[in-house]
């Protein structure tokens, strides 16, 4: 059945939820964007306007400071008292030079005017001339009214007859100072001329759409890049229609003016209070934005038609499964009686089904991970694991921690001594060790006990104890609750042997053998005893004798590297290890012959006779058994074997070591130009490179790559003398993996440089 219901409703709901955030995040990306532009032009004005501020002060605080050297120094204090006659013309000479230092590039002073009224004369650049002759006399003269010592004025070129600088502005920005300085009665002026459009040019800043003005205190534009503004109020300008808004030392505002709206930016000078003002079209910046909305719809709706093309082929290959799979479910599982459904409630009831399954399998899993606990613990007491392999099953098993909150443990063996005359049959065993198990487990807690398993008929039970002190109390109330619970309830006969305390879950294999050992008692003691291990064996743990095998293999490779020493020690720590714990003479008897018939096996194999280790007609086997003392025994098998067989190997080792290091140098000599190795060498020869490695360096005292390096220096140092190769040919030659390396490490031997060897030595020769 076919039901696109499920389709439809994926497509729609993934539309809403992938076209609505689009939309969202493009609007809201939108607005950001506009705002930040606006943020961040209002900053960049802010910045613009520090800087023409910066700028054109610079220069004003510089004229300032020049101007008020020059007119309090010794030399302007002399001449202003003077009437500049021709006998002053020294005088006059070094003051044209003072004032013709004010007038730099730097400054944009143009021209510098003195006048004094009292003295009658004025100088500037025309010269010096009598000032009651002068055209501009009384225009001059006006500014000794002024309210301040210090006053930066516009002045008005057409004002003056005689111009008053020498480029073509029509007005000044003059710094008007009345002289003398240290006198209250003033009676001369000095005047800084700078041309307006000089400072017009430094707020001509490149690619700046701003009007950026510069105005004094009363908002008088005295600076602008038309000139026809120049002198004119602001609020009479087009820009603004009062000067309200400016209230702060420095600010932004938004404005409407006559013609088009404004973002005002303005910076009141503390220096001369002039002010510094930008005005930025909003038309501009909302052309701007307008911009980033149209880009910001155009790609929301390519990402819209994007997402809905996508939505559709994504939806049908989610569909495409649901759909499969219902139409596998009808055609293998058809419900004739049920209604319509859709697909989800079809899938529903079957995941249902599903789910029962799971149940089930759930529980026989948990079943599987019994037996494989019951398995681990099997082996843990048979003894077919080793340390690293107990420990990760005792984690896995989730028994860590309970094993760590015991101090210490003992193993009880149990088995049931009147089995076959009680009416439980050997064919019902296993329902009988099930109750068994299930009576024993309810005696004893969980967290005093590992899991019980049956080995064989023994039932096998592991209790912790988590005070030392009481565990012979905690085990014969134990042992004795068991044997009264099995006799009262199933009236069964149980004998149970206990081990000696342990506190490493490892010794539980000794432990189990000790509780099996401490059953077969039952044949003096007879049925239905408590066994305890102890008991029968002095309080000493049983003892489980390991051959030390490992050392007596140790043992045949010495004798086969006829290494006399390491032989002879190892035979003395086999001695130690065989003869550690107390056994009978027979199991003494039993490792000494092992390891006499190993030592004559190698024998065997090694194609060494009995003549060649001088034994003739007597039995190896029957010296030894009459052997009764240790040390006895230690020399026979020096003197009898192990010093022969050494000998035997030692004469075949030395004429084939030095052939073999015979060739082994001969492969160096050949291929040392080449990447060779001890492995490649060991592949030609056909022998084990750790095997040739130590017949190389007892033969020539020297490592493969210790002579491989000397036989490359040999080398070099021939080819220093004898060619005419580059130092860097040689050591590429030679396989270094720089120059460098090569020249360090030649240095290092002959403490001198390859090129100081060859200027040396061709010289020489």
């Amino acid at each position: 059945m076919k039901n696109p219901s499920l389709l439809t409703k994926l497509i729609i709901f993934a539309s809403i939820a992938s076209i609505i955030p689009v939309i969202i995040v493009g609007v809201f990306a939108y607005v950001q964007s506009s705002k930040h532009i606006q943020e961040k032009v209002n900053h960049e004005k802010v910045q613009i306007i520090r800087q023409i501020q910066s700028n054109i002060e610079q220069v004003l605080i510089t004229i300032h400071h020049s101007t008020s050297n020059t007119i309090e120094s010794p030399l302007m204090d002399a001449v202003i008292r003077r009437p500049l006659v021709g006998e002053d013309f020294s005088i006059y000479r070094e003051l044209r030079q003072e004032l013709s230092n004010l007038r730099s590039y730097d400054t944009k002073v143009e021209e510098v005017i003195l006048l004094n009224f009292q003295e009658d004369w004025i100088v500037n650049n025309s010269g010096l001339s009598r000032l009651n002759e002068h055209p501009d006399r009384e225009a001059f003269l006006s500014y000794l009214d002024l309210e301040f010592n210090t006053t930066w004025l516009l002045l008005e070129n057409e004002a003056f007859s005689e111009p008053i600088s020498t480029r073509s502005c029509p007005q000044t920005i003059s710094l008007v100072k009345k002289l003398p300085p240290r006198l209250s009665q003033k009676y001369g002026l000095a005047f800084t001329n700078i041309p307006a459009c000089s400072l017009a040019e430094m707020i001509n800043v490149d690619k700046l759409s701003d009007e950026v003005m510069i105005t004094d205190e009363n908002y008088k534009i005295i600076v602008h890049r038309d000139p026809d503004l120049i002198g004119k109020y602001l609020a009479d300008t087009k820009y603004i229609d009062s000067i309200d808004a400016f209230t702060d030392q420095a600010g932004q505002f938004n404005i409407e003016s006559k013609d088009y709206p404004y973002t005002v930016t303005y910076q009141k000078s503390e220096f001369n209070n002039w002010n510094y003002i930008s005005f930025n079209s909003i038309d501009m910046l909302t052309q701007e934005s307008k911009k980033i909305g149209w880009f910001t719809f155009f790609m929301i709706t390519f990402i819209v038609i994007t997402c809905i093309l996508y939505i559709w082929i994504i939806s049908r290959k989610l569909y495409s499964p649901v759909n499969k799979l219902v139409g596998y479910i009808e055609s293998h599982w058809p419900d004739e009686t049920r209604e319509k459904k859709s697909e989800m409630e079809i899938i529903e009831s079957h995941i249902n089904d599903l789910f029962s399954s799971k149940s089930n399998l759930e529980s026989e899993l948990r079943e599987h991970n019994q037996q494989v606990k019951s398995l681990f613990l099997t082996r843990l007491f048979t003894g077919n694991y080793n340390s690293t392999e107990i420990a990760k099953n005792v984690t896995s098993f989730d028994l860590k921690s309970l094993i760590d909150s015991w101090q210490v443990m003992t193993v009880c063996t149990l088995q049931i001594d009147n089995l076959e005359k009680n009416e439980l049959e050997t064919a019902n065993f296993e329902k009988m060790s099930f109750v068994v198990k299930n009576l024993i487990e309810e005696i004893i807690g969980k967290d005093n006990r590992l899991p019980l398993i049956w080995i064989d008929e023994t039932l096998v039970i592991l209790i912790g104890h988590k005070e030392q002190d009481a565990i012979q109390d905690d085990v014969f109330e134990i042992t004795e609750r068991v044997q009264d619970k099995l006799t009262n309830t199933l009236s069964l006969i149980v004998s149970i042997g206990v081990s000696m305390p342990f506190k490493e879950i490892k010794e539980a294999k000794r432990a189990y053998r000790e509780g099996m050992e401490a059953l077969k008692h039952r044949m003096q003691l007879g049925k239905g005893v408590i066994v305890h291990f102890s008991t029968i064996n002095s309080g000493k743990h049983s003892v489980i004798f390991d051959y030390p095998k490992r050392t007596e293999e140790e043992l045949l490779v010495a004798i086969k590297l006829a290494d006399e020493e390491k032989a002879l020690e190892q035979l003395s720590i086999w001695m130690t290890k065989a003869f550690k714990n107390t056994q009978s003479p027979r199991e003494y008897q039993v490792s000494m012959m092992r390891l006499l018939n190993n030592l004559l096996t190698l024998k065997q194999e090694s194609g060494v006779s009995f003549q060649q280790i001088e034994v003739y007609h007597a039995s190896l086997y029957e010296e030894l058994l009459k052997l009764h003392m240790r040390e006895e025994i230690e020399v026979w098998f020096k003197n009898r074997l192990i010093l022969p067989l050494v000998k035997v190997f030692h004469d075949r080792r030395d004429s084939q070591f030095q052939n073999l290091s015979e060739k082994i140098i001969d492969l160096i000599q050949k291929n040392f130009d080449s990447e060779i190795t001890l492995e490649e060498c060991a592949a030609k020869l056909h022998y084990n490179a750790n095997y040739l490695s130590s017949v190389f360096k007892q033969e020539t005292n020297y490592t493969f790559s210790e002579y491989l390096a000397m036989y490359r220096f040999k080398i070099a140092k021939q080819w220093l003398v004898e060619s005419s190769m580059t130092i860097k040919e040689i050591a590429e030659k030679l396989k270094y993996n720089n120059s460098q390396n090569f020249i360090r490490s030649f240095k290092k031997q002959e403490e001198m440089t390859p090129g100081q060897y060859r200027e040396k030595y061709k010289k020489t020769s």
